[in-house]
């Protein structure tokens, strides 16, 4: 496949420490690159701007503030789907996502309209994580799972490859939820559309490098919008 065509799409907030490695391990795969920056104090889109893949397979939306990890999303498949590009990935900057299984995950989205990069199917794995962080994660995606009625066991995993298809038909744009929420709303409107998803086995290795921006608030935020998605069922 022709990676010209893929575009990755990464949310960045404070990400100096990852973003060069991150840059790097992708553009030696010949992958295109969005990263949608919130104004990072750290200096992240200041690194982008400088280097030297810039403007060849390495592009910045640059926001003024810091406005959400959805709406980072959301304008990041809009400027995908403006530029043509055949398959959209979703794909955290931190490292804690492996170009090899990004391969793996290309390798079989032509045979289907959704590839998950699933923890918790057959031979999928996390890194580096607390029993805490294991067991809070495992049973919001059992609870994703009950509330959605889908059969998708990583519903929480932001590692996707869309065709732009599958993005075309869901209605990205209209998602209600902004924080790490969106990753369940949107591919519940996936499931809603009888999208044909695979989930293949990766593994999430934790951060090494930077601060972590999943906390009690954004875990209880997820809950609320499990909780408000059951009833407008």
């Amino acid at each position: 496949m022709n990676k010209e065509n893929i575009l990755v799409v990464s949310a960045s907030y404070n990400e100096a420490e990852n973003i060069k490695e991150f840059v790097n391990d992708l553009t030696k795969q010949n992958y295109h690159i969005l990263i949608v920056d919130d104004n990072s104090p750290d200096g992240t889109g200041d690194l982008i701007l400088n280097s030297e893949h810039y403007l060849r397979n390495l592009f910045l939306l640059s926001r003024e503030s810091k406005q959400g990890y959805g709406t980072a999303y959301i304008q990041g498949f809009k400027w995908g789907l403006e530029k043509d590009y055949e398959y959209i990935v979703s794909m955290d900057t931190d490292l804690s996502h492996r170009v090899i299984d990004l391969n793996k995950m290309v390798d079989e989205i032509g045979n289907f309209d959704l590839i998950i990069g699933s923890r918790y199917t057959k031979n999928g794995r996390t890194e580096g994580w607390g029993l805490h962080r294991k067991i809070l994660s495992k049973y919001a995606n059992k609870l994703a799972m009950f509330v959605t009625k889908s059969k998708i066991k990583d519903m929480t995993t932001g590692f996707r490859v869309y065709k732009r298809e599958s993005l075309e038909k869901i209605d990205f744009e209209n998602s209600q939820y902004n924080g790490y929420s969106f990753l369940v709303d949107l591919l519940n409107k996936c499931v809603k559309e009888n999208l044909n998803i695979k989930e293949v086995p990766i593994l999430f290795i934790d951060r090494i490098h930077g601060k972590s921006k999943m906390d009690l608030k954004v875990i209880l935020e997820g809950m609320k919008t499990l909780i408000k998605l059951y009833f407008r069922k």
